[in-house]
């Protein structure tokens, strides 16, 4: 203990090395706290983001909206929630982004992004076709990704993701530009 050089204190007093130590020891556990903190909001926000997406936007469609749709028909009514330009979970996902700072602030809201492009990313590098008559290059890997025709499952589950987790960040963006204008 005596290898720890006592800070003087702002009064002249001296610190003991007991006292050091826990000091130390709590700046040590307050930013573990804070890592933990930040990667658990960064996981909340990103299953909102995506998942949350997702599962109000089908209770939107097959609850709320379900009395419209004899009016307005099945099809018309999905398609703002299908492809290929995802209209409502883009516009719920911008709208969540931009409500998320209410409770937890943070720029972890910002980051959303990045697990969903990088999941994207090795899943164009490591895709391969099935079939003889689609070639293995990148405009395929690109088309089945993201201009599916027909519209292909990898879609739903790996781009869409990506789409929403981009407009999620762009209202956590949008909204932190609103604060440093009214400030």
């Amino acid at each position: 203990m005596s290898a720890i050089n006592p800070a003087n204190h702002p009064d002249g007093l001296r610190l003991s090395d007991s006292e050091l130590i826990r000091d130390e020891d709590s700046r040590v556990f307050s930013a573990m706290d804070s890592a933990l903190r930040w990667t658990s909001l960064y996981l909340l926000d990103l299953l909102t983001a995506t998942l949350g997406v997702v599962i109000v936007t089908g209770f939107f469609l097959n609850v709320i909206l379900k009395p419209i749709e004899t009016i307005v028909g099945h099809v018309r009514l999905f398609s703002v929630a299908r492809g290929p330009y995802y209209v409502f979970p883009l516009v719920l996902a911008l709208v969540a982004g931009y409500v998320s700072n209410v409770r937890f602030k943070g720029n972890h809201r910002y980051w959303i992004w990045v697990l969903p492009a990088l999941y994207l990313a090795i899943n164009l590098i490591l895709w391969r076709s099935s079939g003889v008559v689609v070639s293995n290059h990148w405009h395929a890997a690109i088309n089945h990704f993201f201009a599916g025709e027909p519209p292909y499952f990898p879609e739903q589950s790996i781009t869409v993701p990506l789409y929403t987790s981009v407009a999620y960040s762009l209202g956590a963006v949008l909204e932190s530009q609103r604060n440093l204008l009214w400030k």
